[in-house]
């Protein structure tokens, strides 16, 4: 285990980053929050109207701007899922529909596919916006909590904890191999700058298997449940 990390700290810079926040949807329960999501989520994908989704953007956006979360962790939320979408939206854009609207070059743009497109960005921003209320004003381990009221299996809860636990570890050791690899001439030109981040990527995940295994190990020593192979 690193001593350079301790999750501890992490959580309470978390508390305490949030306890500096005063307004908004800082101040509301954790369990009211994932209440929230949830019923945002199944309205908004359930349903799939795009007024609807609209709707509950803006009310997300409004009381994202009224809480004022850290920029730096909103704005990452919000542009992980671009490109993907964008991805998504113009493929819907160029294959759905019999109206076209436009041609570029080989592509036709369709008025349907439009509408459609529309809808997919609306819904996936909507969702994402409703997950920065949540996760980005709550600290984890009181998500946890809520995920345990409402009577999620522990075992999932857990799963998340442990994944939350040693992603950091994850990153550390991610980040010191990189270190490393930059003072070994690793990153010179973008070529080797791209085998070295890939194996790199590789080392990582298999090290966290092998940590897994021996974390199983070590909570079945300690009296957790062994699953069966064969079941």
């Amino acid at each position: 285990m690193s001593a350079g990390l301790d999750i501890s700290k992490v959580l309470d810079s978390e508390k305490q980053l949030l306890a500096d926040k005063g307004s908004g949807c800082f101040l509301w329960d954790a369990r009211l929050k994932i209440g929230l999501l949830i019923v945002v989520i199944v309205l908004n994908v359930g349903l799939a109207i795009n007024t609807l989704s609209a709707i509950l953007l803006f009310i997300g956006l409004s009381i994202v701007l009224w809480s004022r979360p850290p920029l730096g962790r909103t704005v990452l939320f919000f542009i992980a899922p671009f490109v993907p979408t964008l991805i998504a939206a113009v493929g819907i854009a160029i294959t759905t529909g019999i109206t076209p609207v436009i041609k570029i070059w080989v592509f036709t743009v369709y008025e349907e596919g439009l509408i459609h497109s529309l809808g997919v960005i609306l819904r996936v921003y909507c969702d994402i916006t409703w997950l920065v209320l949540t996760f980005i004003t709550t600290p984890f381990n009181t998500i946890l909590k809520a995920l345990r009221w409402y009577y999620m299996p522990a075992i999932l809860v857990d799963t998340l904890a442990l994944m939350y636990r040693y992603s950091f570890l994850l990153y550390e050791e991610f980040t010191r191999m990189n270190t490393a690899a930059i003072s070994r001439g690793g990153r010179n030109g973008q070529w080797n700058t791209i085998k070295t981040l890939s194996r790199i990527t590789a080392q990582v995940f298999m090290r966290t298997y092998d940590r897994s295994e021996k974390i199983f190990h070590a909570m079945v020593a300690r009296g957790g449940e062994k699953i069966d192979a064969g079941h």
